[in-house]
C-alpha cells in the first residue's frame, strides 16, 4: 500500500491513494460497505478549476480496474467526507464518484453565499469531469436537499455532459419552497440553517448547546442570528427580501425542470419540507420532456421526513416496507438509464407512492394518479368551533345561513408547531405525523369535522383550502390542517399549508388588508396521497399561527421579522350561503 502524504488543508496536496481493501489492512464499518468490500481507489482533495480561478476541492472514488466510468457527482455545503458512504457505493458498482465542497466551504476556496454560485459552479464541474481520464464523458448528479437544489441550478444551464440526475427531498423554487411559503418566514429551519452554516466548516455540534426556545422568542427576528451566535449577510437578505423580487430570481431554479431534457430520478417524503417541490418538478419534468427521456422519470415518495427512509416517524410506525433501500433503486435505474444495461428498471413502475393510512405503496402512473375528483368539504358551525368539542362540523353540503366563528390571534401566545413537513431537528422542532389533540383544545384553534366515513376514501394530490374571512388588522396569517381522526381520537396531521394575508393576491406586489372586511383566501397545502380509512374522520383546523416553524405575524402590518411589538387581531371565519369557507380534497373516485 503506498504510504499516505499528509494533507494540510491550506496546501490543498491532491495525493493519489490506491488503496487495495484486502483482510484486515482497513477496517471499514459494517455501514459503509458489504463485506468483503471490493478493491477501489481515492484520491482526496482534487482541485476543479471554475470560470473565475477559484478552485474548488473534492474526493474522488474510483473502482479498483483502470478504465473510463460515468461519473457521479455529489456537490455538498456540509463536508465531502459526509457523503463517504453514498460514495463508496456507487463506486463499488461501477461508477467513478466525485464529491466536492461547494465554494467557499470547508477545503473549497471563494466565498460562501448561499444558491448563488451553484448554477455556474456546477455546470463548470460538470464539464471538467467529463474530460477526466477516468471518466466516459457522462456525469450525473445526485444528492439531498441543498445538494438537490444545486442539480437543479446546474441543470438550468444545460451542461452537454449531463447525463441523468438525482435530486432528493429537493424543491422547486427558493421563493416558495425555501424561504417564504405562502409568504410566510420558514423561521426555525432557516435560522438554525443559518446557524449550522455560517462558517467554512459547520456548527452542527454546537446545536445542543444553544436555549433555543429563548432564541426563538428574541426580537426582532432579524437579529435572531446574531442572538444565537452567528450572524450573517445572507439571512438579512432573506427576511429583507420578503417579497418575490429581483433577489430570489438570479438564484431561482424554478425553470429548471421545464428545460432539462436527461433522465431524473424525483425522491420525495410525505413529511419532508420540501415535497411539494419535489412533485412539482416531476410534474414539469413529464409536461416539457420530450418521450424517450419522459419514459425514464421516476417518482418514489413515501412516509419520511428530511432525514430520508424511516419506519417510525413521529407518532406512526409505517411498518418495514416503508424503510426501503433507496440507493439500490437509484442504482438500478442508473444502470439502466445510464450505462445502457438492460434490467428490471424498464418494468418499474414510474411512480411509487406511500399511501398514508393504508400504510403500503402503490404504483401510479401519473402525478396526480387518474381518476382524481375536486370534492369541496364544507366548513360549518353554530358560531363557536373553538377546539375538539365545539360545533365545528365538515361536511359535503353547503351551508345555508349560520354564524361565523371568531377567535383572537394574540402573536404572544401563538400556536406551537406540532408535527407535519417540518425541518430539520426533531429535538428543535417535531416532525412527521403527530397527533394535534393538545392544540386542538385551544381556543384559538377552529375545528371542523365530518362523521365517521362509512367506507374508505381514497386521496391524491393537491388541497387548498378557500377562506371567507376577516381579520381586525392590516395584515395577518391563516394556517390549515388536515387532520386523520382515528375513533379513539388520535388526530394526526397529514399536510398543512399557510398564507400571509397581504400576499394573498399577488408575491410581488402586497397590499395590506382594510380591517373588518372580508375577503375570499386561498390556502394551498401541500400535496398528500392518504386513504383515511372506514370509521375514521377527515378534520380540518383553522388558526393564525404555526411556532416556531414560522414567524409569527405580529399583526401591525409591518414586516413581522422587523418588528419588536404585537398587537392582537379578532379573526372571524365565514359559512353561509354567500361566503362559504370550504377545503378542497383531490379523492380517487376509482378507489
Amino acid at each position: 500500500m503506498h504510504e499516505i502524504k499528509t494533507a494540510r488543508i491550506r496546501q490543498r496536496l491532491s495525493t493519489e491513494l490506491i488503496l487495495l481493501l484486502l483482510g484486515s489492512a482497513i477496517v471499514f464499518s459494517q455501514e459503509l460497505l458489504p463485506q468483503p468490500p471490493p478493491p477501489l481507489r481515492y484520491r482526496f482533495n482534487v482541485l476543479t478549476p471554475m470560470r473565475d480561478g477559484v478552485r474548488l476541492a473534492a474526493n474522488l472514488y474510483l473502482p479498483e480496474k483502470e478504465g473510463k466510468y460515468p461519473v457521479i457527482l455529489i456537490r455538498t455545503p456540509y463536508g465531502k467526507g459526509r457523503e463517504q458512504q453514498d460514495a463508496l457505493y456507487f463506486a463499488a458498482r461501477g461508477y467513478a464518484v466525485l464529491v466536492q465542497d461547494v465554494r467557499g466551504r470547508n477545503d473549497s476556496d471563494g466565498e460562501w453565499y448561499p444558491w448563488v454560485n451553484e448554477g455556474n459552479d456546477g455546470y463548470d464541474t460538470i464539464e471538467w469531469a467529463a474530460k477526466q481520464p477516468w471518466s466516459n464523458g457522462k456525469v450525473v448528479t445526485y444528492g439531498a436537499s441543498y445538494l438537490g437544489m444545486d442539480q437543479w441550478q446546474a441543470a438550468g444551464q444545460d451542461p452537454p455532459h449531463l447525463s441523468a440526475m438525482v435530486p432528493i427531498v429537493a424543491p422547486a423554487d427558493p421563493y416558495f419552497g425555501v424561504f417564504h411559503p405562502g409568504g410566510a418566514f420558514e423561521y426555525a429551519t432557516m435560522l438554525t440553517w443559518n446557524f449550522i452554516n455560517s462558517r467554512r466548516t459547520d456548527l452542527l455540534p454546537a446545536i445542543p448547546l444553544v436555549k433555543w426556545p429563548d432564541v426563538f422568542r428574541h426580537l426582532p427576528i432579524s437579529e435572531t442570528a446574531a442572538f444565537s451566535g452567528n450572524e450573517t449577510t445572507y439571512y438579512h437578505d432573506w427576511i429583507e427580501h420578503n417579497t418575490r423580487d429581483a433577489y430570489w430570481a438570479k438564484m431561482s431554479w424554478s425553470s429548471a425542470a421545464t428545460k432539462t431534457h436527461v433522465p431524473v430520478f424525483n425522491v420525495a417524503g410525505w413529511f419532508d419540507i420540501f415535497h411539494a417541490g419535489g412533485l412539482e418538478n416531476y410534474r414539469n419534468l413529464m409536461q416539457h420532456s420530450p418521450p424517450d427521456v419522459r419514459n425514464a422519470h421516476r417518482l418514489l415518495v413515501g412516509p419520511w421526513a428530511h432525514g430520508g427512509p424511516t419506519q417510525k416517524l413521529g407518532d406512526v410506525d409505517f411498518g418495514r416496507a416503508a424503510a426501503v433501500d433507496m440507493r439500490a433503486k437509484v442504482v438500478l435505474w442508473l444502470d439502466r438509464y445510464v450505462k445502457g444495461e438492460w434490467n428490471r428498471a424498464d418494468y418499474d413502475p414510474p411512480i411509487e407512492l406511500f399511501f398514508l393510512g393504508a400504510n403500503e405503496w402503490r404504483p401510479e402512473k401519473s402525478w396526480p394518479p387518474p381518476g382524481v375528483i375536486a370534492q369541496r368539504l364544507y366548513l360549518r358551525s353554530q358560531g363557536n368551533a373553538a377546539g375538539q368539542h365545539g360545533s365545528g362540523r365538515l361536511t359535503a353540503n353547503p351551508p345555508i345561513s349560520e354564524p361565523p366563528d371568531a377567535y383572537t390571534f394574540d402573536p404572544q401566545n401563538p400556536v406551537p408547531t406540532a408535527g407535519g413537513a417540518t425541518c430539520c431537528d426533531p429535538r428543535l422542532v417535531p416532525w412527521g405525523p403527530v397527533n394535534q389533540n393538545p392544540v386542538e383544545t385551544r381556543s384559538d384553534v377552529l375545528v371542523y369535522t365530518s362523521e365517521p366515513l362509512e367506507s374508505d376514501q381514497t386521496v391524491a394530490g393537491d388541497t387548498e383550502a378557500h377562506l371567507f374571512a376577516s381579520s381586525s388588522a392590516r395584515d395577518t396569517d391563516w394556517s390549515v390542517r388536515l387532520v386523520d381522526v382515528a375513533p379513539d381520537g388520535t388526530a394526526l396531521k397529514l399536510t398543512d399549508g399557510i398564507l400571509r394575508a397581504r400576499f394573498r393576491d399577488s408575491y410581488e406586489d402586497p397590499k395590506l388588508l382594510e380591517p373588518g372586511k372580508v375577503y375570499e383566501f386561498v390556502i394551498r397545502l401541500a400535496p398528500i396521497a392518504a386513504v383515511f380509512k372506514k370509521g375514521h374522520r377527515i378534520r380540518v383546523d383553522v388558526t393564525s399561527s404555526d411556532f416556531p416553524r414560522y414567524s409569527r405575524n405580529t399583526n401591525t402590518g409591518g414586516i413581522p421579522e422587523l418588528e419588536t411589538r404585537f398587537q392582537t387581531a379578532k379573526q372571524t371565519i365565514y359559512h353561509d350561503r354567500a361566503r362559504s369557507s370550504y377545503i378542497v380534497l383531490p379523492v380517487l373516485s376509482y378507489r
